[in-house]
């Protein structure tokens, strides 16, 4: 069998499906909602180059790969099953292509994504979506058997294409509602009713294919795999100023990667907080807005973000195992210090949120010998 893509999956944040669970229930009981993406080029003159060495101290969920049709790398293998190059060649690539514009299946529906279509495919009719595509495209594309392996308990999963007018496909998994996101401080459970989480879902996951589109034009060529994480919570948050009232979502989405970092420090991947709070605090609605193309959104606000490099995730993400893991030794107040600005600057709106301004402020100094002096410069 010959492979045309390879797929790069990355793990997704945690979400809690239910309204009501245990403690014990509720340290145990998170799901992956965000979900894996694939990467390819989008341009026959662009190799999209991806870093591979994000966090390598870090446990993820899923394992990474990169091809480009441009330049194979033959030694690297798939971890899923993809389509036989000959499934589906009853009928004639050209005929897919025409039906593909002509037939609208039962809930089946397409976005525009940077000049070309997305396909969004509940999961249930996947195997119909492939019917619609020419031979080419789901050559790159998994089966039906293994789309359902990888989607799991995710809400959904985006799979970019190389191809002049198919951006890539979204499978959607509209059986697991998501409901709630809830966290566990010192043995207290908080919790968050999401609004329009599926629609923030699938915002997220166009993000992946409007940014993959803007590498080397408005993005640089090679992203890690953490940038492409935040940056289609850029996207995201683009299109809640366009199709909402405010940017009450965003930050919705903002407590969301908080608090699922909180859980389980391997969401760190996900790990949007600090870049939508930089966006939310220095653009409001009516600057968004102003953007009609995202493109040029993105082309404003990319170079303004402050990169956080390896060896600071690495760190935050040990204090935040430290500070937040149930059964810690001792407190260590001065523990990762030279971290703790950083970290207290992004929780602590999320932790207002969940406990009041009085109770997050008081357990902020109680947790880091940093908190303070930044609680009482405010």
């Amino acid at each position: 069998m010959q492979i045309s893509a390879l797929y790069f999956l990355i793990s997704a944040v945690s979400v809690s499906v239910s309204v009501s669970v245990s403690a014990m229930d509720m340290a145990n009981a998170d799901f992956d909602s965000s979900l894996p993406i694939t990467s390819t080029a989008n341009s026959p003159n662009l190799a999209v180059s991806l870093d591979t060495d994000l966090l390598p101290n870090l446990k993820h969920s899923t394992d990474y790969a990169l091809q480009s049709e441009l330049e194979p790398e033959p030694e690297l293998k798939p971890e899923l099953d993809l389509v036989e190059q000959d499934s589906y060649s009853q009928v004639s690539s050209k005929t897919l292509a025409e039906s593909f514009k002509s037939t609208k299946l039962h809930s089946v529906r397409s976005e525009s994504v940077a000049g070309k279509t997305a396909l969004l495919c509940p999961i249930d009719e996947y195997e119909q979506c492939l019917w619609q595509l020419p031979n080419t495209v789901v050559r790159q594309l998994p089966s039906d058997d293994a789309i359902i392996l990888t989607l799991g308990l995710r809400s959904a999963v985006v799979m970019p294409v190389i191809d002049s007018e198919i951006a890539g496909v979204i499978v959607l998994n509209n059986l697991l509602p998501v409901l709630s996101q809830s966290v566990v401080v010192d043995g207290d459970i908080y919790q968050l009713d999401l609004a329009k989480q599926s629609q923030l879902t699938l915002w997220h996951e166009i993000g992946h294919l409007e940014n993959i589109a803007q590498q080397g034009r408005g993005l640089p060529i090679r992203l890690s795999h953490y940038e492409h994480e935040w940056l289609a919570d850029i996207y995201l948050t683009w299109r809640v100023a366009h199709q909402t009232q405010n940017l009450t979502l965003a930050w919705q989405q903002f407590h969301r990667r908080n608090m699922a970092v909180i859980n389980n420090n391997d969401n760190m991947s996900h790990w949007s907080s600090p870049q939508l709070l930089w966006l939310l605090t220095h653009y409001k609605q009516e600057d968004i807005i102003q953007y009609d193309e995202y493109s040029d959104f993105v082309t404003e606000v990319y170079p303004q973000f402050l990169s956080i490099e390896n060896t600071e995730m690495m760190e935050i993400s040990s204090l935040i195992q430290r500070t937040f893991t149930s059964g810690t030794s001792q407190p260590l107040p001065r523990y990762m210090f030279w971290r703790q600005a950083r970290l207290i600057e992004v929780l602590q709106p999320t932790l207002v949120m969940l406990m009041g301004s009085s109770s997050a402020d008081q357990w902020l100094i109680e947790q880091f010998s940093e908190a303070t002096k930044l609680i009482n410069a405010e």
